[in-house]
């Protein structure tokens, strides 16, 4: 068993995560839950080209992130909060962390390039109001995050801020603006 490497602060970060994948709220999330539900808003909300970028880095996302934390519930490969806590500490625990950053990095910059939809190199608050309410966060939920994450307050997302924010959300350990990289946190 790995040593618990997780603070209570990224444990309510996940368990943030996890309650807006929970699209039904039943405590479980399952691969319609974490990819297929997400991946149809994307196809939505997402130029085909964008979409195609987006639902790869998702994909990406999913089975570094989630997949490998899935048990067998009730008949079929799911999550539940607890789970999915569980295997992020023992991910951290484990993990060789430079490759694991220096891979979501890249990942990272390509999400940006995707939700940067109009091509001007920064993303607006309209830009990344639709790439949360992929994640299944309420439109006037991501004014709020945006505003976290954009951390020189110029009312934009660079290249920088948004990498930053993405690798704080799954790297960082305290609070930081990153924590809001996909939506608000519980309290």
């Amino acid at each position: 068993m790995a040593m618990k490497v997780l603070t209570p602060f990224c444990c309510r970060k996940l368990d943030s995560f996890f309650s807006q994948l929970d699209v039904d709220h039943d405590g479980f999330a399952n691969h319609c839950d974490l990819f297929e539900r997400i991946v149809t808003r994307i196809r939505i909300m997402f130029t085909e080209k964008d979409a195609d970028a987006l639902e790869a880095i998702w994909k990406m996302c999913y089975d570094t992130f989630l997949v490998p934390g899935m048990k067998k519930i009730n008949g079929q490969e799911m999550l539940t909060a607890e789970v999915m806590v569980g295997y992020q500490d023992e991910l951290y625990a484990n993990a060789p962390m430079g490759e694991l950053r220096k891979k979501c990095t890249a990942l990272f910059s390509s999400y940006f390039d995707a939700v940067d939809v109009n091509k001007d190199g920064v993303i607006s608050k309209r830009e990344y109001a639709h790439f949360l309410v992929c994640m299944n966060v309420p439109p006037e939920d991501s004014i709020v995050c945006f505003e976290a994450l954009d951390t020189n307050k110029d009312g934009t997302l660079s290249r920088e801020e948004f990498v930053n924010a993405s690798l704080q959300f799954y790297f960082d350990m305290e609070e930081s603006p990153g924590a809001r990289f996909y939506g608000p946190l519980k309290k």
